[in-house]
């Protein structure tokens, strides 16, 4: 996909906040195809919380609560996302298992900012990833902390495929997923989710600092009316992403 003019790589770009998402702010604004001007490379969810997204090389696909990776319409709406267009600063090779506590603090020393966002791709093989996915709500609709109650969840076992997103430094839990929010899509691209544990075996490793951030938020009333600053909010994050 190509980046249009005056659109600088590895700026993020990102509609309403973590904490709105939290507090059952599931309606979407956006629409896909406003969402990929923005970026070919990201994450997130629809609307009312219909599954998980990726996109990668400008193609988004959706994870529904039965972990199968499906085709999207650019009218499809979104209530929570993330996008850049990625353009790796550093690339290292991994030719040894590597599990996740490991793999983080190796991107970690890549990036050598803990407050700047990073954008992270891993292409290769795995020795198992273990996802979500979560299923779409309908009104009124319950918390996320109650709907991630009930998720159903897969685990993967020596596949292959592309695990990206992006790790947010924690002065900005609520308004992003402070630390690593990754998403991973098998080369087959009918398997994934939202990756809440992982031990990847070879592959290439990119990353990207980024400095710039926009953040297009809701004009709804469900927002306008939304607890941004709940209590608990960082450990109910945690929960929520399955940290």
């Amino acid at each position: 996909m190509t980046r249009p003019s005056g659109v600088k790589p590895n700026r993020l770009f990102q509609t309403s906040t973590m904490a709105a998402l939290l507090d059952a702010v599931y309606d979407g604004e956006m629409t896909l195809g406003e969402l990929v001007q923005h970026g070919d490379f990201g994450l997130g969810t629809f609307d009312a919380l219909d599954g998980e997204m990726i996109v990668t090389e400008g193609e988004v696909r959706q994870f529904r609560s039965e972990g199968i990776a499906s085709g999207t319409t650019a009218d499809m709406k979104t209530p929570f996302a993330c996008v850049t267009y990625f353009e790796p600063e550093k690339t290292v090779t991994i030719d040894r298992p590597m599990g996740k506590e490991e793999f983080e603090e190796l991107v970690d020393g890549l990036i050598d900012n803990p407050n700047l966002f990073g954008a992270v791709r891993f292409t290769g093989e795995f020795e198992k990833v273990d996802t979500r996915t979560v299923f779409c709500q309908h009104k009124p609709y319950p918390g996320m902390l109650e709907v991630v109650a009930k998720q159903p969840t897969f685990s993967m076992e020596e596949i292959s495929g592309v695990m990206l997103g992006f790790r947010t430094p924690p002065y900005m839990q609520g308004i992003n997923v402070a630390g690593y929010h990754l998403h991973v899509l098998s080369d087959d691209r009918k398997h994934g989710g939202h990756v809440t544990n992982y031990r990847v075996k070879s592959g290439k490793l990119e990353v990207a600092r980024m400095s710039d951030l926009e953040i297009s938020l809701p004009k709804t009333e469900e927002f306008a009316k939304a607890n941004l600053q709940p209590a608990g909010l960082h450990e109910a994050i945690r929960t929520a992403e399955g940290g």
